[in-house]
């Protein structure tokens, strides 16, 4: 029988239900997940300032150039890698998360926050890694890009949940969602979803801005750059949530999970996704 206590349901999901999940997850978790996120939104956009200075980019969307194709190009890339890196710190959060909101646990954000720290050298060695791929999948005109993205995003929650090595997070990462392709096309969905929606604030709140200041002082400069800290820090935690829960649903669709969850549980003993040899139920 399901939990009625529990945000993600423990069965094989749709992807709207996928979707459901994520935001029910990151509605109970959002104080930890979105100042998380704005944190390293934050960072982000002092990391790339320079950068997009530098090629000439305009905001609010920082277009490619024909005229600068190389220098705006790799500015291009290199925000696609950050926000691979960031989806991949937020993923391991989310991912301490989501086992109690399948189980219907109550999880105080600061008991997340310790497990996750406990995790935190492995983690960050899974964010740089995620870094390189996507960095190098980018530069050859953004195919390789997709692929990698669609298949690293479950190491993470995976890291967090399985308490395995970064090695066997991105691997378990890449088997799961490369099961049909279906994990790497759901996130994929995920991200241009929120893309769509962060052009379209981006877009409205840029013309809005130009009618009361100038664009290129600092009050306009100072102005966006807070809007995009603001937006993606809601969509990299919505994002970085339905990565978590996309993961521990491909294990119930491909490793059955929930059957295992439920025989542990008939048996009268007590179910921990953080216990490796619980997890071991299942495969």
């Amino acid at each position: 029988m399901e939990d009625t206590r529990a945000v993600i349901p423990m069965r094989p999901l749709t992807f709207g239900e996928l979707l459901d999940a994520a935001v029910s997850l990151l509605r109970v978790q959002w104080p930890l997940l979105v100042v998380s996120a704005a944190v390293l939104a934050m960072c982000e956009q002092a990391f790339l300032y320079p950068l997009r200075a530098w090629a000439g980019t305009e905001p609010p969307l920082h277009l490619l150039d024909p005229d600068r194709l190389g220098s705006t190009w790799l500015a291009f890339c290199v925000g696609l890698t950050t926000e691979g890196a960031i989806l991949a710190v937020l993923g391991g959060l989310a991912g301490a998360a989501a086992g109690p909101g399948l189980l219907g646990q109550p999880a105080p954000w600061r008991q997340l926050l310790r497990q996750v720290l406990r995790r935190l050298p492995a983690l960050l060695v899974v964010a740089g890694v995620t870094a390189v791929i996507l960095l190098a999948g980018s530069l050859f005109l953004l195919l390789p890009w997709l692929f990698l993205f669609g298949l690293v995003g479950l190491a993470a929650p995976a890291l967090v949940v399985d308490r395995v090595g970064p090695a066997r997070a991105l691997g378990r990462s890449f088997k799961l969602a490369s099961v049909g392709l279906r994990g790497a096309a759901v996130r994929l969905g995920g991200y241009f979803s929120w893309a769509a929606i962060r052009l379209t604030l981006g877009f409205t709140a840029y013309g809005l801005l130009q009618v009361a200041l100038r664009p290129g002082t600092l009050a306009f400069t100072l102005l966006m750059l807070a809007l995009w800290v603001l937006v993606d820090a809601v969509a990299y935690a919505t994002l970085a949530c339905i990565d978590a829960v996309l993961y521990l649903e491909t294990r119930m669709r491909v490793e059955a999970l929930d059957i295992a969850i439920g025989r542990i549980r008939r048996l009268g003993r007590p179910v921990d996704l953080a216990d490796s040899a619980v997890l071991g139920a299942a495969r």
